[in-house]
């Protein structure tokens, strides 16, 4: 029996499909553009080497010059923003360039193939990474390793690993260029280096670091700055080889963003759910008077009860969080259930999906281990960051690739998986983190929002329903909707043209005193706040359908736009109502073509073809183009969509 041609193992064209890749080329070489003659060869795009699938999909017709001066020496394939970032490099011809992408995006893999790129130019000669941390000193080793780029990964106190004879280059922390590590990575540049900063904005953690880090890889060619989310500048602690705005922001020389990313199907859509509550303490050092009539007689009371959702004062908000982080008091406990099982949910669809808490100190995170274990019946790993501890930090890199490779649940960190760590099976998080700047919560955000194959799902992220927080979270979903807008206007235009600490904390007077059970208060998706009723409604409509109650809060949007209709219907006059009126069946149809438009840049990603053959497979299937389509055509259009993600 032939072999079926999608068979990994069959590594030649069939005739058939040497035909479609000629007339998808007109008759012209991809690469050079030439005329097609005699022995033209049909070419994988992801080599066949690489594991390239033998398809149309991933074929190419070249004239046999191009495919042979292509060679085996190909680099590695971009997403559509790591090259238009190449192309920004080398247009901006400047020594330090600046690299803003979301967690997830694939900075790693956009700086090695930008380090082999000039290494083959003959720009440079070797290649230096600074990274934040141990862990990720070794992680970009092997990275490296994986594209072809032998890059040694520096011990604390080796000597001779700067300059490793056998490798392309090394790896260090910051922290290793304080002292002689400095003039050890400037010796070493004597040859022509490019140096990547990793997450740069480590380099002003302190002022020390900062001077090192400038004294160290000044001779550098290049330098690459990375890092996922923005930052203003702290006068105390200058940021070397970066450029400010007038008002003290990082200026960014190529940028892209969450939305932009799940707009491109590179990075999954989260879902932010808030859950408010009552916290009551105690504070001796600011003792608030108040007359309280008992037995007839005054008492002055130094308790304090607030809301999470309310606006207070910021020394409130840290006290409030206190105590409703206490394991002992009854919020995080019905949180942590929440959370579990919404992430039994998410593990019908995904089995291996798996939840992560930020904890704001270790013995918190023990504390919420413990109810896990109560929860699940499992006592789930703690991570713990300790910089000053190599061992410690060793064996916390040990359980997290462990559980990075595992089918656990849960794994709880304090402030440990912050950044640069990549556990893609995350799906559902809680956080449990005093710490409110942008910075870091974008940097929780991206743990959760990493892709995988054939998996279609929402992450989720609880949040306190503070209002810092509360705040962030919305930004991030208006800026997905602003993209996925821009996403939909740029398709459009193609077709019109035909194209906090780890340790033990802080002396602490205060005293928690109780904290109420966690109640859920509103999601945020797509900019839009959903309510602890419409969301009830959704799950209850997703179970009707046989739809996974993971998928319940993409169907409010429907379910609002459907509940308006009818009430359009039960207030209307017996008298016809002109069509110009249904403004509820307009807003279903923006919603579908919205929803089309990201489904095809998905199929598109996985497919590794551009989203006009998206469109261009969908009307060879008989759909309409999607600018006339109406809502039945674009709800078959999106059933196509679905089956061919599915198959992708």
């Amino acid at each position: 029996m032939p072999e079926p041609p999608d068979t990994p193992t069959r590594r030649r064209f069939s005739t058939s499909e040497r035909a479609a890749l000629y007339l998808a080329a007109d008759g012209y070489c991809t690469r050079c553009g030439t005329d097609l003659e005699s022995g033209w060869h049909a070419d994988h795009v992801t080599p066949y080497s690489l594991d390239g699938p033998t398809d149309v999909l991933n074929g190419q017709a070249l004239c046999a010059p191009c495919n042979l001066k292509k060679g085996s020496k190909q680099l590695m394939q971009l997403r559509q923003w790591q090259r238009r970032a190449v192309d920004a490099f080398y247009a901006s011809d400047s020594e330090n360039f600046l690299v803003s992408a979301t967690p997830g995006a694939g900075k790693t893999k956009f700086s090695l193939y930008l380090a082999q790129d000039l290494l083959q130019r003959g720009i440079v000669d070797r290649v230096a990474v600074v990274a934040p941390s141990d862990n990720l000193r070794v992680q970009w080793a092997d990275e490296a390793s994986a594209a072809g780029l032998p890059l040694y990964p520096v011990a604390p106190g080796d000597s001779d690993g700067y300059n490793k004879a056998g490798y392309t280059g090394c790896v260090v922390t910051y922290q290793q260029l304080l002292g002689t590590g400095g003039s050890l990575m400037r010796h070493a540049m004597r040859r022509r280096t490019f140096v990547i900063l990793d997450e740069v904005h480590h380099a002003g953690d302190n002022k020390s670091w900062g001077e090192a880090l400038r004294t160290a890889v000044e001779p550098a060619v290049h330098r690459l700055c990375l890092t996922g989310t923005p930052w203003r500048r702290d006068a105390t602690s200058p940021i070397p080889f970066v450029r400010y705005d007038t008002d003290g922001t990082v200026a960014v020389d190529y940028a892209y963003e969450y939305g932009a990313a799940v707009a491109d199907g590179v990075c999954r859509r989260i879902e932010f759910h808030a859950y408010d509550g009552e916290a009551r303490w105690t504070d001796p050092a600011r003792v608030r008077r108040s007359t309280i009539e008992e037995n007839g007689k005054s008492h002055v009371s130094v308790e304090f009860t607030a809301k999470l959702g309310a606006n207070m004062p910021d020394e409130d908000v840290s006290a409030a969080l206190d105590t409703v982080y206490e394991p002992k008091y009854a919020w995080m406990p019905s949180i942590l259930a929440q959370a579990d099982a919404m992430l039994t949910e998410v593990r019908e669809d995904v089995p291996d999906a798996a939840g992560l808490v930020i904890a704001e100190r270790q013995w918190l995170a023990q504390g919420y281990a413990e109810l896990l274990q109560q929860i699940t019946g499992t006592r789930p790993p703690v991570v713990v960051s300790d910089p000053k501890a190599d061992p410690g930090s060793r064996i916390a890199k040990s359980q997290i690739d462990q559980f990075r490779r595992g089918t656990g649940r849960w794994i709880v960190a304090v402030k440990m998986i912050s950044e640069g760590v990549d556990i893609p099976r995350l799906a559902v998080g809680v956080y449990a983190s005093k710490t409110q700047t942008p910075l870091f919560y974008r940097q929780v955000v991206g743990r959760f929002v990493r892709t995988r194959p054939n998996e279609e799902i929402n992450a989720r992220l609880i949040i306190p329903a503070v209002p810092e927080l509360m705040r962030h979270a919305r930004e991030i979903e208006e800026e997905l909707r602003h993209q996925l807008e821009i996403a939909a206007e740029e398709d459009a235009k193609d077709r019109e043209e035909g194209g906090g600490s780890s340790g033990q904390g802080m002396l602490d007077f205060r005293t928690p005193l109780s904290a109420s059970e966690s109640v859920f208060d509103r999601a945020i998706l797509q900019g839009d706040e959903v309510s602890a009723e419409e969301l009830a409604s959704a799950q209850a409509k997703a179970q009707e359908l046989g739809i996974p109650r993971a998928y319940a809060a993409n169907l409010v949007p429907l379910l609002r736009a459907q509940a308006s209709q009818a009430q359009v219907v039960a207030t209307a006059q017996p008298v016809p109502q002109p069509r110009e009126a249904e403004i509820p069946h307009y807003r279903r149809e923006k919603m579908l073509r919205q929803a089309v438009e990201t489904l095809a840049r998905k199929v598109a990603y996985r497919r590794r073809v551009q989203p006009k053959d998206i469109n261009i497979d969908l009307l060879r299937a008989g759909h309409p183009k999607r600018s006339k389509a109406t809502v039945e055509e674009l709800e078959a259009m999106l059933k196509t969509l679905t089956g061919w993600a599915a198959e992708a």
